[in-house]
């Protein structure tokens, strides 16, 4: 245990310091004299009490030197942080090396390939001893690791806020489509709703462009015309004209940036065998333009297609067609599946990519949890959203199959059909909690979550999973 936390008096002094940082920022954002006059009595009362702690010379004493500790704990684990980016430095370098010659449309010479091995050799040599020579007890070592984890969770919250949160499984993904997008190969995200295949398509597209991608969704009476543009009338000097208007798919081939085709499994057969042609096409090519009298248009550098796919499950996503052999064989190596967080565990293991997102969710820049949501709370909701997860993509193994109904078992049905904690149904229920500013309990959150599904037995199997988890639904 730590020394703030294992000593009364420091752990007061601590949460004196933490409330006056909060009182600091309500002083700043008070709306009116009054406001701001109850925030400045509040710090009055805050200073006088630390003042009173360290007016005694054994509680300044024990403050010193448990801040002198705290400094040393920070410096190893900066230190341990900075030697891990640093290896990742030296990995994305040699992507890098790589990623030029595959963006100019080359194989890398000899040299360049000599230089990624090198760099990834370096990358995965034995470190040196460095910041570990400073970990000098055991309370030094869980101190550095309590630190590593708020770094961790500030990179996390920061990760998330821009909208993809990097897990091993994404950074493998990224690792590998990345090349392809950057050559303007197609690429298809498929997996459950929720699991983040949008976030991480539009992920790719910034990394290759630096840019926002076009962005086309997928429903059922989607025309070639609204992908790739269509003529209007406008007024033009007292007369009415017919203009072609560029469509996304046309904005994204001659600005040279992805487009991305959000649930691609939705579109209707009709549009996507036009789309195959254009699946074949890269930056370089000609591509004619049928809605406006054939004209042809040179597909720039950057242009991509991304397309995201539901998994194709009977019982659940209705309207979406299976995706023809031809269609998917245009991706080719370039299709990947998105599974959820934390895949592969057993029903006992801790889901640590499902508890990451849940602090992530609701951490605040500094890495510290709002008031009112407790780790406690956060692990075993985050343990309740793989569980669902874990039943909803039909694992049937030891422990998760208690969840699946005896007739879904003999049809050989998920357990749960229409709905799930998914990863984004997490993150919107702890950010509905965390932005209530105590009003709304997490409890409160599930119960409304599962009230609001409208099948019934699904409903009764997230009530039994959350309630497995402590949770009064």
């Amino acid at each position: 245990m730590l020394a703030f936390d294992a000593d009364p008096v420091l752990h007061e002094a601590r949460s004196i310091t933490d409330e006056r940082r909060r009182v600091r920022r309500a002083l700043t954002a008070a709306a009116s004299h009054a406001e701001a006059a109850d925030h400045r009595a509040d710090l009055e009362r805050l200073e006088a009490r630390l003042a009173t702690i360290l007016e005694d010379p054994e509680n300044r004493s024990a403050i010193d030197r448990a801040l002198t500790e705290r400094a040393a704990v920070l410096r190893v684990a900066v230190a341990a942080r900075r030697e891990r980016a640093a290896l990742a430095r030296l990995l994305a370098e040699a992507d890098a090396v790589i990623g030029r010659a595959v963006a100019a449309g080359r194989p890398p010479t000899a040299s360049e390939a000599i230089r990624a091995r090198e760099l990834r050799a370096a990358a995965g040599a034995s470190p040196e001893l460095g910041w570990r020579s400073a970990i000098v007890s055991e309370d030094r070592r869980d101190g550095v690791l309590e630190a590593l984890g708020t770094l961790r969770l500030r990179e996390a919250a920061r990760q998330l806020r821009g909208g993809l949160l990097e897990t091993a499984q994404m950074r493998g993904i990224i690792s590998e489509a990345l090349p392809a997008v950057l050559r303007g190969d197609p690429v298809l995200l498929v997996g459950e709703t929720g699991g983040a295949k949008t976030a991480l398509a539009e992920h790719l597209s910034r990394l290759a462009v630096g840019g926002d991608p076009e962005f086309v969704s997928g429903y059922g009476d989607i025309t070639g015309a609204q992908l790739i543009g269509t003529h209007e009338l406008r007024a033009d000097g007292g007369a009415t004209v017919s203009v072609f208007v560029p469509g996304p798919l046309l904005r994204a081939m001659t600005q040279g940036r992805p487009v991305i085709l959000d649930e691609v499994n939705a579109m209707p057969a009709e549009f996507l065998k036009r789309l195959n042609r254009v699946l074949q096409l890269r930056p370089g090519d000609s591509f004619g333009v049928q809605e406006d009298a054939g004209r042809e248009v040179r597909i720039a550098p950057g242009f991509a297609i991304l397309a995201t796919a539901n998994e194709q499950t009977p019982h659940r996503y209705r309207g979406l067609d299976r995706l023809s052999a031809e269609l998917v064989n245009r991706f080719g190596a370039n299709a990947y599946r998105v599974h959820y967080p934390d895949t592969g565990l057993g029903y006992e293991e801790f889901p640590a990519e499902n508890a990451l997102l849940a602090a992530a969710a609701v951490a605040d820049p500094r890495g510290d949890l709002p008031p009112g949501i407790g780790v406690d709370e956060l692990f075993r909701v985050a343990r309740a959203a793989f569980i669902s997860q874990q039943v909803f993509a039909g694992e049937h193994g030891e422990g998760f199959g208690e969840y699946v109904s005896t007739e879904r078992e003999i049809d050989g049905r998920p357990g749960l059909e229409e709905a799930v904690l998914a990863p984004r149904t997490l993150v919107a229920i702890l950010h509905k909690v965390a932005g209530s500013g105590g009003a709304v309990s997490l409890e409160r959150a599930l119960s409304r979550f599962v009230e609001g599904v409208m099948h019934r037995e699904d409903r009764r199997v997230l009530a039994l999973i959350l309630q497995g988890q402590g949770f009064r639904i």
